[in-house]
């Protein structure tokens, strides 16, 4: 059961344009429009995936008026995505200095027959 709940947050953070949001809300809070420019979707998509944020229990709406104000539940939400980040960076590292010791062999030359 644990590790459902586990696959079904980390589902919610796959998609990129949702980590785009999350990034803006981890700035402030904002309204769904204000999302909607910053993000260049539709007002459509940004429910849809604004849904998808709050049925997980990353992102909260505060009722205002007419307007919903869209905020992160938790600051963890964006440290877990900063760990993410560095662990991404960690593995281009790697990557990179597997790349530069792989350049630094000298190749084998072929000797005549």
């Amino acid at each position: 059961m644990r590790f459902a709940l586990f696959a079904e947050v980390f589902a919610a953070l796959t998609h990129p344009k949702r980590l785009e949001m999350i990034h803006y809300l981890g700035e402030r809070q904002h309204t769904a429009g204000e999302l909607t420019e910053l993000t260049g979707l539709s007002k459509a998509n940004v429910s849809q995936h604004l849904n998808v944020l709050k049925a997980r229990g990353l992102v909260h709406c505060d009722k205002c008026g007419t307007f919903c104000h869209y905020r992160l539940t938790s600051p963890a939400v964006l440290e877990t995505c900063e760990i993410v980040r560095k662990l991404i960076l960690d593995q281009m590292d790697i990557t990179t200095a597997c790349r530069q010791q792989l350049a630094e062999v000298v190749p084998l030359r072929k000797t005549p027959s």
